[in-house]
This record gives structure tokens, sequence and C-alpha cells, in this order.
């Protein structure tokens, strides 16, 4: 009898859970939110200027990107005798939205990139961001982020302790 009652009441839950999520809608204003979250995290005194955009990434995410900042595809990126990629540009990786999860995540490389060497003599790669969300209640949430770089330690850095 026991086993019949943990086996409903986890088909219970599956179900609940299922029910919320198929509810759910995807629109334009889940890429929106995203994207505004997102680049407030990367860049909260807004010295990004430029999204650099490769092909293949979602029209919805491309349009509500393209509303904050300049859009451009990677081979418009300015050529530097010093840098693979300025300051004030960011290189989009990912931009995912999962409904049936509830997860999305966007990834990126944020300039400037330097063609020299760093200090750990590794080839520069910028700073690397991972944000991830989950669907709360009908609202995406961000609780931590990850920011790499060639010559730093990878960590996640909760939402909450700033900059």
């Amino acid at each position: 009898m026991r086993s019949v009652t943990i086996a409903l009441l986890g088909a219970l839950l599956a179900s609940c859970n299922a029910g919320h999520r198929k509810d759910f809608e995807l629109n334009n204003h889940d890429f929106s939110s995203i994207a505004e979250a997102a680049l407030t995290l990367i860049d909260p005194k807004g010295a990004i200027t430029t999204i650099v955009m490769p092909p293949g990434i979602d029209p919805r995410a491309r349009s509500a990107l393209a509303k904050i900042k300049t859009v451009i595809s990677p081979d418009q990126i300015p050529q530097s005798a010093n840098f693979s990629l300025p300051g004030g540009y960011f290189v989009l990786q990912t931009f995912s939205i999962s409904v049936a999860d509830g997860e999305a995540e966007i990834d990126g490389k944020l300039g400037p990139v330097m063609r020299s060497m760093t200090a750990a003599n590794m080839h520069d790669c910028g700073k690397n961001y991972t944000i991830a969300f989950s669907l709360e209640d009908g609202d995406w949430v961000s609780h931590a982020y990850k920011v790499a770089s060639c010559d730093e330690t990878r960590h996640w850095t909760p939402i909450d302790a700033g900059q």
C-alpha cells in the first residue's frame, strides 16, 4: 500500500509540474526580460556598445537584444593589430530558452580581447560569462552567474554579492 501511495503522489506532483509548464507560452517578452537582465549583470555600467550575433540565433533573441544595443554579425567586428575583440563588444555565443525544462541561458565573451599573451602566458580570451535563468512562478530569474577568463579561476557569483 505504501509503494502505491508513493507512486500516486509522484504521479500527482509530475502532472502538476507538467501542467504548469504546459500553460506557459514563450513570447517576445520572455526574450526581452532575459536579455535585459543578462546585460544588466554583465555590464552594470553600460559600457557594452555592440553585441556580435552569430548566425543561427533565434530571431526573437536577436530582436530583443537589438532593442537594447547595436547588433552586428561576426564579420563586422573592427579589425585591429592589438585586439581580436575591442572593448565594448560582447560576442553572444548562446541564447537558449527551454520552457519544458524551465531553464534559459546566455553565454558570451566580453571584450577587450588582446592579441598578446596574458600574464599567465596564455592567449587572452576576454571575460566569458554564463548566466543561467530558471522559470519561477511564471517569471525568469537568475540566482548566479559564472565569469571565466584565461588567467583567473572560474567561479559562480551570487547575484546579491554584487560586482
